[in-house]
């Protein structure tokens, strides 16, 4: 739905943007997690797993949906008033899993490590701030960097995706200091999707 005009209630045309909040990666740890997945792609059918394109990996905080695109100045202010308690910290990624289980994977991801409390407060912060926007999470929040989403179910497929999982060497793909989230743009399209920065919060804490 993103750039798509509504009719507002006041009569006028409103255009409305889809929209998450997240924290950037640095472009070595993007590079690492690019080979990661060509090194478990090696071992699984071509059309096994959607790939998530290197450079737009990034750790989702809250996914709001659809904004009216007027908005977007007061979800940063909110997203100041989120980040305005909490200092810089200190993320790593290592390791590799599966949503939901082994049996039944459905997202490839990397792990987290680090000061992960001060990741969880910053989120709950974030959700609390930009309730106004997007949908309540009925999920617990599971800190992960999404490396692409299983697409077959074929049997043959999915059993080969956790002996590719154990193969690759995903122990330390890099470090970094969270300084800030951004505000993204995710416009879809028949080749997948474009992100585009709207604001770079920082950290004030």
């Amino acid at each position: 739905m993103s750039g798509e005009t509504h009719a507002s209630s006041a009569g006028r045309p409103a255009t409305w943007i889809r929209a998450f909040v997240a924290v950037p990666l640095p472009d070595e740890v993007k590079t690492a997690l690019g080979r990661v997945q060509r090194e478990v792609q090696s071992s699984l059918p071509g059309d096994a797993v959607r790939w998530t394109p290197p450079e737009q990996i990034h750790l989702t905080l809250r996914f709001l949906g659809d904004v009216p695109a007027d908005s977007a100045a007061d979800v940063e202010t909110a997203l100041r008033r989120a980040g305005a308690g909490i200092a810089p910290f200190p993320l790593g990624a290592s390791g590799v899993g599966v949503f939901p289980t082994e049996a039944r994977p459905r997202v490839l991801w990397v792990g987290l490590r680090g000061e992960l409390d001060a990741l969880r407060r910053l989120h709950a912060q974030i959700a609390r701030e930009t309730a106004t926007w997007g949908e309540r999470a009925e999920r617990e929040f599971h800190p992960h960097l999404t490396l692409g989403r299983v697409k077959s179910v074929r049997p043959a497929g999915v059993r080969a995706i956790e002996p590719a999982l154990e193969r690759v060497n995903a122990g330390d793909l890099g470090s970094w200091r969270v300084e800030r989230v951004d505000l993204m743009r995710s416009q879809l399209s028949q080749t997948g999707a474009t992100h585009t920065c709207l604001a770079g919060v920082p950290l004030a804490g």
